[in-house]
């Protein structure tokens, strides 16, 4: 408050800056308000998609593990008789 009423380079100086400082702190709360309701949204969102995110998870497990059993017998050690050609 003083700065305000003093009329030297100086305190016009601070008064400035303690200005400076509560429009910043103001700008900060209006961003961190913003981004707070946009993670709330997010969370509601993905929330909603956890039961379809997990089915699509098992999923997808489930063709790999197909997969890599199919590669594992093709690539198995055959046994038997083996033919032979000249």
């Amino acid at each position: 408050m003083l700065s305000g009423i003093l009329n030297s380079d100086k305190a016009i100086q601070m008064n400035i800056a303690i200005i400076r400082a509560f429009v910043e702190m103001r700008r900060f709360k209006i961003i961190y308000t913003d981004w707070k309701e946009q993670l709330r949204e997010l969370r509601d969102k993905i929330s909603g998609n956890d039961a379809q995110l997990s089915q699509l998870y098992d999923a997808l497990k489930n063709l790999l593990d197909n997969k890599a059993a199919q590669k594992k017998w093709e690539e198995r050690k055959r046994i038997g008789f083996k033919i032979i050609t000249n």
